[in-house]
C-alpha cells in the first residue's frame, strides 16, 4: 500500500468518524475542519522555548524578514505565515470571530504590534504573504514553551495548536528536562506513539554554544551526535541539526550593499581588520570613516559577530561575488542541511504526514468523546494502524538518514532503496531499469530477500537495528507479493531471442517462480507473525520486568524515606536534648549563686530574728527584774517587795534570814542581829551551804536568795 492509499484509507475513516458524530456540533466542525485541512499545504509548527530563535529561523526559511525579532519576548499570539496572492492579515478570536486587518505591505512592526495583543483577546494570527518559499508549507509560530502567554492559557493550548500541526520543528539552544517533557507530551497518544516521524529537532543559536569560539559549531554538532544516540530523544524525534539561525537569516536575505561593506572591509591589514574584530563593541567604535558607525551596527545586528567574521574569512579565501558567499554562509549556519531534512522528512512524505494526522484527528474524538456504536471505528482505527508499513518505512527512513542506524556501505544504500528512496515501484525498490523482465525481477527480490534474512538473525546487531532488518525485509517481501498479485506481461530485450521465440517457457518459468516466491512470502508471513508474537511476549515481560522494578524501587524510596525521616527525627530529637542540656549547664552557675543569695538572705534574716528575739528577751527580763525590784514594791514601804511579803507570811526561819539579806541588797534598813543568830552565822550549813543553822523540826528546805524566789527546791 504506498503512501496515496493510506491517505485515502485514513480520510475514508475520518469522514465515517465524521458521519458517526454529526449530531454532536461542536465535534463535526472540530472534524470536518481537519477533513478540509488534509488539502491544504503542509502546516509546520516552530515551537521551542523563549528567545530561542523561533522568529529568527522563519525568516531564514522563507526568505524574508516578515516575523519580527526582538531582544525581548515579543511573540504572546500563535502566528500562521502561509502563502497568498497578496499581503494580508486575519486576526481570529476566541469567540471564533475573524477581522481582516487592511494592509498594502507586510512590515515587522505592524506584526509586532499585532502578537502584543494578550490570547483571551486574541486566538491566531494568519499571515497572508506571496512569498515563494510559503507555497508547499505554511509555518505556525507558537508562544515559548515556558512563557508568559503559555502560563496564562496553559500547556493544553499549546498542545492543540500543536495537534493542528502536521509536523513540529523544536527550537532549543541545549536540551533541558522541559523540552523532553513537552515533546513528550506532544507524542501522548496511541497515533503519535506508534508513528513518531514528525519531529525535528534543531539547535538554534550553535554559534553561542560552549565559549562561544571558533569551536562552537563543531562542539554543537558533536552535542547533536550525541543526542541522535538516545533512546529517550530518538523515539520521538528524527533528526538533530545544529543550526544558526541569525547568519542563516542574514544570509538569505543579504544584499548587494552588504556584500560590498563585506568584501571592503575583508580588505583591511591584518592588524586593523583584528582589531576591530576584537569586540562587539569595537566593531561599532572603531575610528573607520569608510564605514559609518551606524552602518557597522545595523551589519552586526544583522550577522552578528560570528557571521561577520566567517563572512571575512570566506571573503579573504576566494569567494568573489555575492552569490558564492550566500551559499558558503547557507552552508555554514547549517540552514541548507535543515532545509534538506525538512523538504526529504516533510515535504515529500507529506501524503504519509497527513494520513496520521487524520487518524490523530479520529483518536483523540474516540478517547474524548466515546459513545455506544464506536466499536466498529476503533476497529478500523486499529487495523489501519497497524497495517500501515509506510509509516515504519519512514521511520527507518528517518534513522538511517540522521545516523540512528547504520549498516555497511552496499546495505546502507540497498535498505534506503527498498524502503522507496528512490520511488515506489518494484523496479526503483529493486534497482533494476524500467525494462527489467519479470524473471530479472523475480531474481533480484530473491537474493534480496535472501541477504536481509541472513541479517534478521544476525546476534551482532543491537535491538534498533533489529527492528530496521525488519522493516527492510518487509519492505522486500511486500516487492514479491506485489508481483506475485501483479505479474504483467513479459518485456521482450533485445538479446534474448530463447524468449522471443519460446515466450511460453518463459511464462511458464514465471509462473513456476511466482509460485515459489508466493510460498517464500507465506512463509516469511509467518515467520513475521511469529516474530512480532515473540517481541510482543518480550515487550510484555519487559513491561512487566519493568512495572517490578518500579514497584522495588518505589519501595525501596518509601523505606528510604521513612529511614531518613526517623534518622532526622532522631537528629532532632538529640539536638533538642543537647540544646537543653546545654541550657542546663549555662544556667546552672545562676542557679547555684541565686540559691546561695537566698540561703545568705534567710541566714541573715534568720540571724536577725535571732539577735531581735534575744534582744526582747533581754528587754523582757530588764524589764521583769525592774518590776521585781523597784515598781512592785509597795507604796507605803518601798523596801517590801512580793518576796518578802510571801517570806514574813509564812514565818519561815530561812525566810527570815533570807529578807534580812535581801532586805540588805535591796536597799532596806537592817536590823541589829540577835546573839544567837550571830553565833550561828560563824558556822556553815553543809547542806545548803550558808551559815544558818537547820531547823531539826522541819525538813531540809532551801529557799534561794533571788528576788524572784521561784527557784527553791525540797
Amino acid at each position: 500500500m504506498s503512501t496515496e492509499a493510506l491517505l485515502e484509507r485514513a480520510k475514508g475513516l475520518l469522514l465515517r468518524t465524521l458521519t458517526f458524530y454529526r449530531d454532536d456540533p461542536r465535534t463535526s466542525t472540530w472534524l470536518r475542519d481537519r477533513l478540509e485541512r488534509l488539502d491544504q499545504p503542509l502546516r509546520i509548527a516552530v515551537s521551542g522555548r523563549v528567545k530561542s530563535g523561533k522568529s529568527t529561523l522563519i525568516n531564514a526559511l522563507i526568505g524574508s524578514d516578515l516575523a519580527p525579532t526582538d531582544a525581548e519576548e515579543r511573540t504572546q499570539v500563535t502566528t500562521f505565515y502561509q502563502y497568498g496572492p497578496e499581503p494580508k492579515i486575519l486576526v481570529h478570536t476566541p469567540h471564533g470571530a475573524v477581522q481582516n486587518v487592511p494592509v498594502s505591505t507586510l512590515d515587522s512592526a505592524t506584526i509586532r504590534d499585532l502578537q502584543h495583543w494578550r490570547p483571551d483577546e486574541v486566538s491566531r494570527l494568519v499571515i497572508e504573504s506571496p512569498t515563494p518559499g510559503l507555497q508547499a508549507i505554511t509555518l505556525i509560530e507558537t508562544p515559548g514553551v515556558a512563557s508568559a502567554a503559555v502560563q496564562e492559557t496553559g500547556r493544553s493550548a499549546l498542545a492543540q495548536i500543536l495537534s493542528e500541526s502536521d509536523a513540529v520543528l523544536y527550537l532549543t539552544r541545549y536540551p533541558r528536562q522541559t523540552d523532553l517533557q513537552f515533546l513528550q507530551s506532544v507524542n501522548e497518544l496511541q497515533t503519535a506513539r506508534c508513528v513518531p516521524i514528525n519531529t525535528i529537532v534543531a539547535f538554534s543559536r550553535a554559534d553561542e554554544t560552549g565559549d562561544g569560539g571558533a569551536e562552537a559549531l563543531a562542539s554543537a554538532e558533536r552535542i547533536a551526535e550525541r543526542y541522535r544516540t538516545d533512546p529517550t530523544l530518538s523515539s520521538f524525534a528524527q533528526h538533530f541539526i545544529p543550526v544558526v539561525g541569525l547568519l542563516g537569516q542574514a544570509a538569505s536575505t543579504m544584499t548587494e550593499d552588504d556584500f560590498k561593506i563585506l568584501a571592503y572591509l575583508s580588505r583591511l591589514s591584518d592588524t586593523d581588520r583584528d582589531t576591530l574584530l576584537l569586540s562587539a563593541e569595537r566593531f561599532i567604535k572603531a575610528g573607520l570613516e569608510a564605514v559609518p558607525s551606524e552602518i557597522r551596527q545595523r551589519l552586526l545586528e544583522r550577522f552578528g559577530h560570528h557571521g561577520i567574521s566567517r563572512s571575512l574569512e570566506l571573503l579573504r579565501g576566494g569567494a568573489s561575488s555575492a552569490q558564492q558567499l550566500q551559499q558558503e554562509l547557507l552552508e555554514t549556519s547549517g540552514l541548507n542541511t535543515l532545509q534538506e531534512t525538512l523538504h526529504s522528512q516533510f515535504v515529500e512524505r507529506q501524503d504519509a504526514l497527513r494520513a496520521r494526522s487524520a487518524l490523530l484527528a479520529v483518536d483523540m474524538v474516540l478517547r474524548a468523546n466515546p459513545r455506544p456504536g464506536v466499536q466498529q471505528l476503533l476497529g478500523e482505527f486499529e487495523r489501519v494502524l497497524t497495517n500501515a508499513h509506510e509509516w515504519n518505512e519512514l521511520r527507518t527512513l528517518s534513522a538511517l538518514d540522521s545516523g540512528q542506524v547504520r549498516f555497511a556501505r552496499p546495505l546502507q544504500a540497498e535498505a534506503k532503496r527498498l524502503l522507496g528512496t528512490s520511488g515506489q515501484s518494484a523496479h526503483a525498490r529493486l534497482g533494476l531499469e524500467e525494462t527489467a523482465t519479470p524473471t530479472d525481477l523475480a531474481d533480484a527480490a530473491t537474493a534480496t530477500l535472501s541477504r536481509w534474512r541472513e541479517q534478521a538473525v544476525n546476534p551482532l546487531l543491537d535491538r534498533s537495528h533489529r527492528e530496521a532488518v525488519r522493516t527492510v525485509l518487509r519492505s522486500a517481501e511486500r516487492v514479491i507479493l506485489h508481483q506475485v498479485q501483479n505479474p504483467g506481461p513479459p518485456q521482450p530485450q533485445p538479446g534474448h531471442r530463447a524468449q522471443q521465440q519460446a515466450p511460453s517457457q518463459a511464462q511458464q518459468q514465471a509462473q513456476v517462480l511466482a509460485q515459489q516466491q508466493a510460498q517464500a512470502q507465506a512463509q516469511a508471513e509467518q515467520a513475521r507473525r511469529a516474530a512480532e508474537a515473540e517481541q510482543a511476549r518480550q515487550a510484555e515481560q519487559a513491561r512487566q520486568a519493568a512495572e517490578a522494578e518500579q514497584a522495588r524501587q518505589a519501595e525501596q524510596a518509601r523505606q528510604a524515606a521513612e529511614a531518613e525521616r526517623a534518622r532526622q527525627a532522631e537528629q532532632a530529637r538529640r539536638a533538642a536534648e543537647a540544646e537543653q542540656a546545654r541550657q542546663a549547664a549555662e544556667a546552672e552557675p545562676t542557679r547555684q549563686a541565686a540559691e546561695a543569695e537566698q540561703a545568705r538572705q534567710a541566714e541573715q534574716a534568720r540571724q536577725a530574728a535571732e539577735a531581735e528575739q534575744a534582744r526582747r528577751a533581754a528587754e523582757a527580763e530588764r524589764a521583769h527584774q525592774g518590776e521585781w525590784s523597784t515598781s512592785s514594791r509597795s507604796t507605803d514601804n518601798p523596801g517590801r517587795t512580793p518576796a518578802t511579803q510571801f517570806l514574813q507570811q509564812h514565818d519561815h526561819p530561812t525566810g527570815r534570814r533570807a529578807l534580812r539579806e535581801v532586805g540588805t541588797s535591796t536597799g532596806g534598813r537592817r536590823r541589829a542581829p540577835d546573839p544567837d543568830e550571830a553565833s550561828s552565822r560563824s558556822s556553815v550549813n553543809p547542806s545548803t551551804g550558808s551559815h544558818a543553822k537547820p531547823d531539826p523540826d522541819e525538813p531540809a528546805h532551801y529557799v534561794d536568795p533571788t528576788p524572784s524566789g521561784r527557784h527553791s527546791r525540797g
